[in-house]
């Protein structure tokens, strides 16, 4: 038998060896060129991706509200808010410094002649001529007569600052909301980076990449490593003769030029229309083949004389001691019941089998574990943070499921999500979360700090910090918070809140570090949504703030919707007593006070479906309005009437179009309001179908059928409140409330206090 395997391994040597010999050639050519249509692919998908990349980037600095603002200002008022325009200049730098591929990033106002890019502000005419120069025109000067998504303009020789590169130039049309385009965002990229994420310069492989563009214009190129690449290079426009004749997305062509020979690979781009094309010398694989052939037969010699030897080696060296140890194993191992297997299993089969057994047994053990590896550290974090887990065999265990704890001390922090979750998707590929935060910490240098997250329920991940605490690194942790922040903001357009408990030195006060963490994040009321907040800043907070209640605003808004002037007047006048007191007033509580009330405006202004610009004037901005004012009564005045021009103006227009319906409904709803009321009644006495009248009734009366009824009930409860000594059971049936709870619960909804409350709030003014 060992013969015979013998003579088969000599067989095999000296057919592979003929076969490699005589068919080296052509199998290499066909292996190149599967090879270089994965390679080219390869680079088309990079490319691709930093294309997507920089779309994505692009859409959201078009959403950046600083600059959507600036691109709505007109010729006469762009240059009366210059910290509008560096606050744009800081952001735009921001964002070419923290991606490395943008080497200039500007945006062109179309209403202005103005541009701004990561430096300055420029005259439009100075920028091109003097600051930004291209060996040829663009046409940048011509505002793009519609919208269009990242598009690339083309190749050019830029000069900025002085210093001139080869770019890319990318253009976006700003701000999508609008039918019409009112700028332009526009993204250079260097050639060479492109080159450079399509081949390195010491890649080893020997295709020569280049793009096109829709025009059949070289876009970019990889660089030149070689006389070979070089030689290649002076050839494109030959070799893209050839494959724009073809007219397909993709293919493959053998091509002769100027006597060399080339095999040709080509594939299109899946986000825009460049074409990637792939060259590799004929030559260089036939050189490639011949020494193959030459190496393949001094292999099989050696392999020949080497397998005579082997065998000799085998017969006489191996197979002879195993034959005695596998004997023995036979007498002392064996019994009876195991003759008939043994009849029919040589030595070397036996080991083989025990061998197998005990590998597949060990490797059945391994792979329950690696796949239970990812719950049993859940668990291991959740009984962590919940108190679970002792001093006493916290590393040992850590140890076990393969978590790095090697510090003393342990600290808590709460990402809590703002208008997302965390079971939607993260990103095209759909990147584990934890993951992603986890990783942030392997970016900082000398951190000492191991971090390990976990979900809680579907808004909540929390990472528990494993620190060096003789070497305490604040800042570190800062850096680490800064880090997943900006990373999910600037990549996902994501928001987390941050509760971040205090350091503890053992595990036993871990639990300690979690509740403070989520303490911390109560806060966020305070503080706003997106805030970081640690759990020291609590007690520091400051205790008195302005007092502007969520039913406050509602009682405003319908004020001004329904034109109630004096009911305006009062709860203005409330405001400015629970807020301005003499002595208790700081310049925070008035600044923040007033801007609560500018969007309170705002939100009125959204409601029945205005803006800014058609109540008031085009460059008006409220906030910088009121802010200007420079006394508290002037404050007061700008903000009564800028309510009052809001009032006056949804009275003009629904004076046109719905008087006579509105003034139907009130003086129905004013002799009845005390009777059961319903749409179906209110439309058969009017005249209108239910259906209708309730799809029209909140355009006519700025409020529901309900809101309104109840407003009219709840106006006549307060005059039967001041003026009748009547209980509050009795109002509420003579308003038209059939259950005296509900009458109190409406009541409270509109006015912020119970009927009961509000009859003593006016026996005491009246006693002063």
């Amino acid at each position: 038998m060992l013969l015979v395997f013998n003579l088969f391994i000599l067989i095999a040597i000296l057919a592979f060896g003929y076969v490699s010999y005589t068919q080296s050639s052509s199998l290499l050519v066909e292996e190149v060129v599967k090879s270089n249509y994965k390679y080219v692919e390869q680079a088309r998908d990079n490319i691709d991706e930093t294309l997507t990349s920089l779309d994505n980037l692009s859409y959201q600095v078009s959403l950046q509200s600083q600059i959507r603002r600036a691109l709505y200002l007109s010729e006469t008022t762009w240059d009366q808010d210059q910290l509008l325009f560096l606050d744009i200049i800081k952001y735009l730098k921001s964002v070419k410094l923290s991606n490395t591929l943008i080497s200039d990033i500007w945006i062109q106002f179309y209403r202005y002649p103005i541009v701004i890019n990561q430096e300055s502000k420029y005259n439009l005419n100075y920028f091109y001529d003097d600051i930004y120069k291209t060996d040829k025109s663009s046409g940048w000067e011509r505002p793009s007569p519609s919208h269009h998504g990242l598009n690339p303009i083309g190749r050019f020789q830029a000069t900025t600052y002085g210093v001139s590169s080869s770019v890319i130039t990318f253009e976006r049309t700003v701000p999508l909301s609008e039918i019409k385009p009112m700028g332009g965002l526009y993204l250079n990229i260097k050639t060479d980076d492109f080159a450079n994420r399509v081949q390195g310069a010491s890649d080893p492989y020997p295709a020569f990449i280049y793009a096109l563009d829709n025009n059949g214009e070289v876009v970019f190129n990889s660089k030149i490593r070689s006389d070979q690449d070089g030689l290649i290079s002076s050839v494109k426009g030959a070799i893209t003769e050839k494959v724009r004749g073809i007219g397909a997305r993709e293919g493959y062509l053998e091509q002769t030029i100027a006597g060399h020979s080339y095999q040709i690979l080509f594939t299109s781009s899946k986000v825009n229309d460049w074409t990637y094309i792939s060259v590799v010398p004929t030559a260089f694989i036939t050189e490639k083949a011949n020494a193959i052939r030459q190496f393949t037969f001094v292999t099989a010699i050696i392999c020949l004389i080497g397998g005579l030897i082997m065998s000799y080696f085998l017969i006489n060296r191996i197979y002879s001691p195993i034959s005695k140890i596998i004997g023995y194993i036979n007498v002392l191992g064996r019994t009876p019941s195991n003759q008939n297997r043994t009849a029919k299993e040589d030595e070397l089969g036996f080991i083989d089998r025990i061998i197998n057994y005990v590998y597949y047994e060990n490797e059945s053990l391994r792979g329950s574990f690696e796949k239970n590896l990812p719950a049993l550290r859940q668990k291991f974090l959740y009984d962590l943070i919940e108190g679970r887990v002792s001093s006493a065999n916290v590393k040992e265990l850590a140890k076990e499921i393969q978590l790095d704890f090697s510090y003393d001390s342990f600290q808590v922090i709460v990402f809590e999500t703002v208008d997302f979750s965390l079971e939607d998707k993260i990103g095209l590929h759909n990147r584990d979360i934890l993951e992603i935060v986890d990783g942030r910490i392997a970016q900082l240098e000398d951190a000492h700090i191991n971090v390990r997250s976990i979900r809680k329920r579907n808004d909540k991940i929390i990472s528990l910090l494993n620190l060096d605490h003789p070497n305490p690194k604040p800042e570190v942790i800062h850096d680490f918070i800064s880090k997943v922040i900006s990373y999910f903001k600037q990549e996902h357009s994501r928001t987390f809140t941050v509760g971040i408990g205090n350091i503890y030195s053992s595990v036993e006060e871990v639990p300690l570090s979690y509740v403070e963490a989520l303490s911390a994040l109560q806060y966020k009321i305070v503080k706003g949504e997106g805030s970081v907040i640690f759990v020291d800043e609590v007690g520091k907070m400051p205790e008195s703030s302005f007092s502007y209640s969520i039913e406050a605003e509602k009682h405003i808004i319908n004020c001004v919707k329904t034109g109630n002037r004096l009911a305006l007047q009062q709860h203005l006048h409330k405001l400015w007593g629970d807020n301005l007191k003499q002595g208790d007033v700081t310049p925070e509580i008035i600044t923040y006070l007033f801007q609560a009330l500018v969007g309170t405006a705002i939100r009125t202004i959204y409601e029945v479906q205005s803006t800014t610009a058609e109540i008031f004037s085009d460059s008006i901005d409220l906030y910088r309005e009121v802010n200007q004012q420079p006394r508290l009564e002037d404050k007061k005045e700008y903000i009564e009437r800028m309510f009052q021009s809001i009032s006056d103006w949804i009275h003009n227009k629904k004076q046109g179009q719905d008087n006579t319906l509105f003034n139907q409904i009130k003086d129905y709803v004013e002799n009845n309001y005390h009777l059961d009321l319903s749409l179906t009644i209110l439309g058969e006495n009017i005249g209108l179908s239910p259906s209708y009248l309730s799809s029209i009734f909140k355009e006519v009366t700025g409020m529901n059928f309900v809101d309104y009824i109840n407003t009219r009930r709840v106006e006549q409860a307060k005059i039967r409140l001041r003026q009748t000594q009547d209980t509050v059971v009795d109002i509420s049936e003579q308003v038209g409330f059939t259950n005296s709870n509900t009458f109190i619960r409406v009541f409270k909804r509109h006015e912020g206090v119970t009927p009961g409350q509000f009859r003593q709030m006016y026996v005491k003014e009246d006693s002063k």
